[in-house]
């Protein structure tokens, strides 16, 4: 249930990656994580938009050959 859940503010998601509470921010100002806005200064975060965020950001070794294979295919 969401009302049991703990929520995450942006210092302790911060903590979570090892980055600067700055860093937290412009991800919320590119929209780059989902948050909730509790008020105008106020934001937490639920633990499955953390998950989420790092499923997205997730790069494989596999996508990573691929697109060197696509780079070096178009320059021969």
């Amino acid at each position: 249930m969401i009302l049991s859940e703990q929520l995450l503010t942006p210092e302790k998601v911060a903590k979570l990656f090892k980055i600067n509470n700055r860093t937290v921010y412009y991800w919320i100002e590119k929209r780059l994580i989902n948050y909730i806005r509790i008020n105008h200064k106020v934001v937490r975060f639920r633990h499955t938009d953390i998950e989420e965020f790092i499923q997205k950001h997730t790069v494989r070794a596999s996508d990573v050959d691929e697109v060197v294979d696509e780079i070096f295919a178009k320059l021969s």
